[in-house]
């Protein structure tokens, strides 16, 4: 087992209001979504151009390997967005990327 960062580009249907970033911030992260994403650390987790709509999240999972890092992370992301309100057919979700990994 390791650790992967994951990159899992995307768009979404609609803008994304604070509640809703909190909540899929909590999803991430397992915290509290009357607290997350207020310090500035939250900010490199997920990036969203508003006006386009396109995000970019960052995501830390543990799998034995790549393909399974990268499963984890889609339903990681699709369990954030569902949490933040979103229904599946309005996130499009592209294909994950690993990009670190730690097997110490």
């Amino acid at each position: 087992m390791g650790d992967y960062v994951i990159t899992v580009p995307g768009t979404v249907g609609r803008p994304m209001d604070e509640q809703a970033r909190r909540a899929l911030l909590a999803v991430v992260h397992g915290a509290d979504p009357e607290v997350v994403g207020t310090e500035v650390p939250d900010l490199d987790v997920l990036t969203l151009d508003e006006p386009e709509g396109t995000f970019v999240l960052r995501l830390e999972v543990e799998a034995a390997d790549r393909a399974g890092a990268r499963a984890a992370a889609l339903e990681l992301a699709r369990r954030a967005f569902a949490a933040a309100g979103y229904e599946a057919d309005a996130v499009n979700v592209g294909p994950p990327v690993v990009t670190g990994i730690d097997v110490g």
